[in-house]
């Protein structure tokens, strides 16, 4: 079937029209998204949520403004980037100790939710792409090359990025009365 063709069926409400275009574009789709979300449950999370999407949005979908392909990629960047911002919206950061220079006490059930919500804050404040890298370093426990290739930097930006930003986390964390 064309895009055409398949676009018209699930039009009229033909659900096997949509399993035929989930099979088409799965790949790309998949591809699209795995570069802004990096878990794999997370990642067919977005998929889903890109065909689901696509579904309940046929009827407003007009070939001769774009391409079902074009639609179905832009949906995907859309889905990509909602998944990464609900991600990051609820991450708390896993900080090592031997990472910001000092010790932390975890012991203390309290103290242990008060630097956390302390860290977060701090992180919630960086700038993207900074917040971004520091992430995926210190969150998805990501190599530097790792990073320097999903987020198109070079290896050293990446090490200079995260060496700031370490330094600047340690000393907001000890001006806003983080619990040592």
């Amino acid at each position: 079937m064309t895009d055409e063709e398949i676009l018209k069926a699930m039009q009229q409400g033909d659900e096997g029209a949509l399993d035929i275009l989930i099979k088409k574009y799965k790949a790309l789709v998949s591809y699209i998204v795995s570069g802004a979300v990096s878990g794999s449950a997370d990642r067919e999370e977005a998929v889903n949520d890109t065909f689901y999407k696509v579904w309940k949005n046929r009827e407003s979908i007009d070939p001769a403004r774009s391409s079902l392909k074009t639609y179905i990629s832009i949906t995907a960047q859309s889905c990509a980037i909602d998944k990464r911002r609900s991600l990051s919206a609820r991450q708390t950061v896993d900080i090592e100790e031997n990472d910001i220079g000092f010790e932390v006490d975890y012991e203390h059930e309290a103290a242990k939710k008060i630097n956390m919500q302390i860290i977060a804050d701090c992180i919630k404040s960086m700038k993207s792409p900074d917040r971004e890298i520091f992430i995926d370093r210190y969150y998805y426990r990501l190599s530097v090359k790792e990073i320097s290739k999903r987020r198109g930097v070079s290896e050293k930006k990446a090490e200079n990025i995260l060496y700031r930003r370490k330094k600047q986390l340690a000393k907001e964390l000890l001006s806003r009365g983080i619990i040592l």
